[in-house]
């Protein structure tokens, strides 16, 4: 491995720069995303075999942050994954029928960004730290769902820092937005917009490459960075969970150590599944990637044909966090498959933002098929899933969840592919206790009243953080229109 441990952009137009800043600027300067310029650290899996989850997090990020950050980097990492923000087994994985399912959503906000977005303020803190910034930070994140409360949950009332959350108004669940809209904390702020995630996703984007909110945020002494997964401090603590999940399967007997696996991932933004494809690279023998989408299924064609169109009809389904046309981490990952050619990932990106089209060298497609498979599930058939899933084993999914369990019969109908999979669960069922509701009872009811029907039900316990839910009070009702992100950003700023 070099001894630099710098980050560069996806389209090789930014000066190498280091972990810290990279993590405090989150979006490279000329609007791709920031990479390690370095060889990925190899890992020894023997030597993580009997490490606790908030050791082997440690262990992982070192490899990325440089040796004098090294004993930050535990401290953050007990910080988050050590204490009570997480049960003693922060990632328990059952079995349902023939196969795993790792829950990654036992964190404070019942969704699997909590297994990053606990760490991020962590990170950021230190980076703060480290660089000597006087300045505040104003964080934005978009969100179709999960990763607004989550990112408002870690950064409330952390000094020094604002966040800015913005979501589709009519695009996300009913728990999902009570969750954002009742947030605790002086530091945070919640809006809606008159829009889908991918416009919340681009305004948050453009905004930090925008001259006049550059101007603006010098006179005011305050620098933007992101809690969306564009930022490589949310991707990397995602490795984590991978190395986790078989490790656990390993020390139980399922399977031997070295033996290959596939991995289920629903897939919407793409960086779940991007963590995977990095911890493959850095030793973990998985065999497939299989990504599951619901009806906006862009992933499904681009991995099938190496064609990304989003030139496509916008759906609004029961699965709604994976609501998505602009997936942002498959740029890394096209990056790493094109032997990092920035040029050439810069080239695929200008089509993207001119003809909402592009289509990669065969080269790098022959690889795309080489680690992944994918699939879809439209909304009816994610209601099946759900209560086929329940009847054969007694699990409970959630629906995008579903949207795994459904595609992982198809995939091995059609490949005969019979290796030990394990489906990644992003939320509990009880985040979208409509849909799953139905799915059990064909009948409808509304959120709250779904809630305490699924738990009659099934008896399975509604996780914490969701109990009382609508006794809270509401904070948050401003909505905007999609086009005036920008402006607003910039008045926020200037009320610091």
């Amino acid at each position: 491995m070099s001894k630099a441990l710098t980050y560069v952009s996806t389209r090789n137009k930014q000066e190498p720069i280091d972990f810290y800043t990279a993590i405090l600027q989150g979006i490279a300067s000329d609007g791709g995303l920031l990479v390690p310029d370095f060889d990925l650290p190899q890992l020894s899996l023997k030597e993580l075999m009997d490490l606790e989850y908030h050791q082997l997090a440690s262990t992982i990020l070192k490899g990325f942050v440089p040796k004098d950050g090294h004993l930050l980097i535990e401290e953050a990492c007990k910080s988050a994954y050590g204490g009570s923000l997480f049960p003693k087994e922060v990632v328990p994985v059952k079995k349902a029928g023939d196969i795993f399912v790792a829950e990654l959503f036992q964190g404070p906000t019942a969704a699997f960004k909590d297994m990053a977005l606990t760490l991020l303020p962590h990170l950021m803190t230190l980076s703060l730290k480290v660089k000597k910034e006087a300045r505040d930070v104003m964080i934005l994140a978009a969100t179709s769902g999960d990763t607004g409360k989550a990112a408002l949950e870690g950064f409330k009332d952390v000094e020094g820092t604002s966040i800015k959350v913005f979501y589709p108004s009519d695009g996300v669940s009913a728990i999902q937005k009570q969750q954002m809209i009742t947030q605790e904390g002086k530091n945070v702020e919640v809006i809606g917009i008159d829009g889908n995630f991918d416009d919340a996703q681009t305004a948050v984007k453009q905004a930090f490459n925008d001259a006049s909110i550059k101007a603006v945020s010098k006179a005011h002494q305050i620098f933007l960075s992101s809690a969306n997964s564009i930022n490589i401090g949310r991707l990397l603590p995602q490795i984590v969970y991978y190395f986790y999940t078989y490790l656990s399967l390993v020390k139980r007997k399922e399977i031997q150590l070295y033996d290959e696996v596939d991995f289920c991932i629903p897939s919407g933004n793409f960086g779940n599944a991007l963590a995977g494809f990095i911890a493959k690279k850095m030793g973990l023998p998985v065999h497939k990637f299989i990504c599951s989408s619901n009806k906006n299924n862009i992933l499904t064609d681009f991995f099938t044909t190496g064609r990304y169109d989003a030139n496509r009809e916008f759906y609004k389904t029961n699965a709604p966090a994976m609501d998505i046309l602009i997936s942002s981490n498959l740029e890394r990952l096209v990056w790493f498959l094109s032997d990092h050619n920035g040029d050439q990932v810069n080239q695929y990106m200008t089509r993207l933002k001119e003809d909402g089209i592009y289509e990669v060298d065969p080269a790098v497609f022959d690889q795309i098929k080489q680690y992944f498979a994918a699939g879809y599930a439209s909304e009816t058939e994610v209601l099946l899933a759900i209560k086929d899933m329940y009847e054969q084993t007694g699990y409970l999914l959630d629906t995008h969840t579903a949207t795994g369990y459904h595609v992982i019969k198809k995939y091995r109908e059609e490949s005969q592919d019979s290796l030990p999979v394990i489906l990644l669960a992003t939320a509990s069922p009880y985040k979208f206790p409509e849909a799953v509701y139905e799915a059990l009872s064909q009948n409808k009811a509304d959120e709250y009243e779904a809630i305490k029907k699924l738990h009659d039900l099934t008896h399975i316990e509604i996780p914490a953080p969701l109990i009382d839910l609508d006794q809270r009070e509401i904070r948050f009702k401003e909505v905007i229109k999609k086009e005036t992100i920008i402006d607003f950003v910039k008045e926020k700023m200037t009320q610091k």
